[in-house]
């Protein structure tokens, strides 16, 4: 039997087994050294919050389709015990906000919803598009009224005198020269990037949150921003140093005169122009004064904010606090801002102390899906552009009546009238 050496054999490592460590030791090099490179010339830095918040807007803005439903709800509290009663009943108003756009084919919608105690007592729907803005309101009594923007031109020529087509000026609104935008976008962005620069801060972590995507309900991760604004960044001297800024911005005013001199050749070749009492040499000696009527402009806003803080009631606003929070999706949309404002003042006049708290909370849904429109179908509704002045006529007192109605039925009212009775 022999005897252990008191050596440690060595371990035998095939050759094939090293070669294999060695090549994934590079590529992982390489793919480490490929991420720098790549991170280095694309400038993709991780963004400050406010920046992220920025990029955020402009991504949702630049959606062709975009939808959005917001809830506003506030809670005053007084200490003037009689006007606290009017307060509840106002404390138990919400407001529904629904807005669609659809980029592509011109359409917008506006819907408003007043709901007290949970029912409806008030809305109003408002639709256009390029031929036609319709209107429907619980107010207004149950038939849909539109108007169609061709015949605004007979009623402009009835009671001015003048001609004026509002269809041929649509591209005012539409088309715009695409390195002009950009130029301009860029403006108001960077606009934005300075208000928002020390007022927004990182979240601690990513949450979840319901959101709607082609009209269903999922969950999605998002991460958060928290916005803190004051009495100061509310300020009207803030604002209005801001739009300082904003309207100085070479790329704004090229924009301005732009249009202007969109405005002209429109209204020149469609013989809009030959009947206005102002001629197109004024026009243009307007558009090329731009530069020093907003210069004006902006003159005259500042001595208005210097002369109303002047006169200002010094125990009017004591406090303005805001706080938002937003959560953004991994595409880098944001998807849901909810902000609580709260404000505390004396009414200079009568002493009364009032805090007053709003709530709001915004939600884009369906990101970059093409809205559902309502079918605001003719058949029933009044054309308020081809209505006589019998026909206004009776229309008026069916509004009339059906407000009386409301006055008799809507619990909102109804509440208003009995405090005032007692």
């Amino acid at each position: 039997m022999s005897k252990p050496t008191g050596l440690t054999p060595k371990r035998t490592i095939p050759k094939s087994t090293t070669e294999k460590r060695r090549t994934m030791g590079k590529l992982a090099m390489v793919a480490i050294i490929g991420l720098l490179l790549v991170t280095t010339l694309t400038g993709c830095t991780p963004k400050a919050p406010h920046e992220q918040w920025v990029a955020a807007m402009k991504k949702v803005n630049d959606l062709d389709y975009q939808e959005y439903v917001a809830t506003i709800s506030f809670d005053i509290q007084s200490d003037n015990l009689e006007k606290q009663e009017f307060y509840q009943i106002f404390n138990q108003i919400t407001f529904e906000l629904n807005l669609k756009l659809d980029k592509e084919d011109h359409r917008f919608l506006f819907d408003f919803d007043l709901l007290y105690k949970g029912v409806n007592c008030g809305n109003l729907t408002l639709y256009c598009d390029l031929e036609k803005i319709t209107a429907q309101s619980l107010f207004l009594g149950p038939k849909t009224f539109y108007f169609e923007w061709k015949d605004l031109q007979p009623l402009i020529e009835k009671y001015l005198g003048i001609q004026f087509q509002i269809t041929d000026y649509f591209p005012l609104l539409l088309e715009t020269d695409e390195e002009l935008w950009k130029q301009v976008e860029l403006a108001i962005y960077d606009f934005y990037a300075e208000f928002y620069q020390d007022k927004i801060s990182a979240g601690d972590k990513q949450v979840k949150l319901a959101v709607i995507e082609n009209n269903a309900e999922k969950t999605i991760t998002c991460k958060e921003l928290i916005m803190q604004l004051d009495n100061d960044d509310l300020s009207p001297e803030e604002i209005n140093r801001l739009l300082q800024g904003l309207f100085a911005n070479p790329a704004v005013r090229n924009l301005i005169k732009d249009k202007i001199t969109q405005f002209i050749t429109i209204a020149k070749n469609n013989g809009d122009l030959a009947t206005w009492p102002i001629s197109e040499e004024e026009l243009i000696a307007f558009r090329d004064s731009v530069d020093d009527k907003i210069e004006q402009w902006l003159t005259w806003m500042s001595a208005l904010i210097a002369q109303a803080e002047s006169t200002a009631s010094p125990t009017s606003v004591k406090e303005v606090t805001s706080k938002s929070t937003i959560r953004i999706d991994q595409k880098g949309l944001w998807r849901n801002m909810s902000t609580e404002q709260a404000m505390n003042f004396t009414d200079p006049y009568t002493g009364e102390v009032i805090q007053s708290t709003m709530w709001m909370e915004q939600n884009l849904i369906n990101p970059g899906q093409k809205p559902v429109f309502p079918d605001f179908s003719p058949v029933g509704a009044v054309n308020l552009g081809q209505t006589s002045d019998e026909e206004w006529e009776t229309l008026g007192n069916e509004i009339y009546l059906n407000l009386f109605a409301q006055v008799m039925v809507n619990p909102l009212f109804q509440d208003f009238i009995q405090l005032s009775t007692e």
